[in-house]
C-alpha cells in the first residue's frame, strides 16, 4: 500500500510484514543517553547551572553502568541514541556498548529540536554531529530518533543523505514501513507516547522548572507491561524511549528488572535492537520488490 502524504513523502507498508523465525513481535530497548545536553539544549543558561548539568550527567556517570549490566544480565539488546557532545564527552562509554553488542544512534549534537532551525542549520548540525559520533564509535551509525520528537521531510532527507537507513521518531503505526524521499528510503521504526518514560518522571532541574515527578516506578511499569501484553495479542514493533537518568534511577530500574525478567519469559518475541530491526525490514523489502531498493 502506498500512501501520498501531505509532507511530500510517499509511505509504504509491506505486506505479508513478518519478523524472523515466526516471531509474532519485535521489542528494541531504546535509551536517551541525553547527559547534561538535554538541560543545555532547553535552556542555554545552564551552562553555569552546575545541578541542572549533574541531574543529565546521572544518567551517564551512575546510571549508565548498572543499565549495561542488566542488559547483560538478561540478555536483552538495546539501542542507546547519543547527542554528539555527550558521546564526545565520553567516548569509553559508547565503545563499551557496541562491545557489549549494542545499537549506536544518533540524537543530535545537542539534543536540539531540528524542527526549529533553519534547514541549512539543521545540514550542518547533521553532519558534525554524525561524524563526531562515528568518530567516536568507530564504525557507521546507522539510525536516529529525533530530540523533542522534532521531524519534518527535510529532517527525513538529510538521515538518508548521510547513509542512515533508520529513523525512530514518528508515531502512527505499530509496524515498521518504508518511507520514501527525494534522496532514498528509510525505514521507519515507530515509537509511542506510551513508551516514553519522560512524561511520567521528567522534570526539569533549571529556573524555568518543569512537571516533576508523578508517579511510581511500580505504576510505570504496569503500563509498560499493558502494551507489551497489547503487542503480544495484536504483534507489532515495540520500542522504549527511556533517559538513564530517569528510569535508570535505582528504584525504577530494580522495577525495570522484573518486567524484563516477564518479558524473557514468551518466546514469539524477537529481543533486538533499532539496527537489526531495520535491517530485517530492508531485506524484506528487497524480496518483495525482486531486488534493490533506492
Amino acid at each position: 500500500m502506498s500512501i501520498p502524504k501531505a509532507l511530500g513523502i510517499e509511505i509504504n507498508s509491506l505486506e505479508h510484514f513478518s519478523w524472523p523465525d515466526g516471531k509474532k513481535s519485535a521489542l528494541a530497548f531504546g535509551w536517551h543517553v541525553d547527559g547534561e545536553a538535554g538541560a543545555l539544549a532547553g535552556e542555554p543558561g545552564n551552562v553555569d547551572h552546575f545541578t541542572a548539568r549533574s541531574e543529565g550527567s546521572y544518567g551517564v556517570s551512575t546510571a549508565l553502568p548498572r543499565i549495561l549490566e542488566m542488559h547483560d544480565r538478561l540478555g536483552v539488546p538495546g539501542t542507546f541514541f547519543f547527542p554528539a557532545y555527550i558521546a564526545e564527552m565520553n567516548p569509553q562509554i559508547v565503545r563499551t556498548l557496541i562491545e557489549h553488542g549494542h545499537d549506536i544512534g544518533l540524537h543530535g549534537y545537542l539534543h536540539e529540536n531540528v524542527f526549529t532551525l533553519s534547514e541549512e542549520e539543521e545540514r550542518e548540525i547533521f553532519k558534525k554531529s554524525y561524524r563526531i559520533l562515528c568518530d567516536v564509535a568507530g564504525q557507521k551509525i546507522l539510525g536516529w530518533s529525533a530530540p523533542t520528537w522534532g521531524v519534518r521531510k527535510s529532517t527525513l532527507e538529510a538521515i538518508v543523505e548521510l547513509g542512515m537507513i533508520y529513523d525512530c521518531s514518528l508515531m502512527e503505526y505499530d509496524d515498521p514501513y518504508l518511507i520514501k524521499t527525494s534522496r532514498g528510503t528509510l525505514v521507519e521504526l515507530p515509537i509511542s507516547p506510551v513508551l516514553d518514560d519522560w512524561p511520567i518522571f521528567g522534570m526539569s532541574i533549571s529556573p524555568s522548572g518543569g512537571n516533576g515527578v508523578n508517579t511510581t516506578a511500580e505504576a510505570a511499569c504496569q503500563i509498560w507491561k499493558e502494551e507489551f501484553d497489547g503487542m503480544r495479542r495484536f504483534g507489532g514493533f515495540y520500542t522504549t524511549t527511556f533517559h538513564p537518568n530517569l528510569t535508570g534511577r535505582r528504584g525504577r530500574l530494580n522495577r525495570l528488572y522484573e518486567l524484563l525478567e516477564y518479558m524473557k519469559n514468551f518466546d514469539d518475541v524477537w529481543f533486538t535492537t533499532c539496527k537489526d530491526a531495520a535491517s530485517h525490514v530492508l531485506d524484506l523489502a528487497r524480496v518483495v520488490s525482486g531486488g534493490a531498493i533506492e
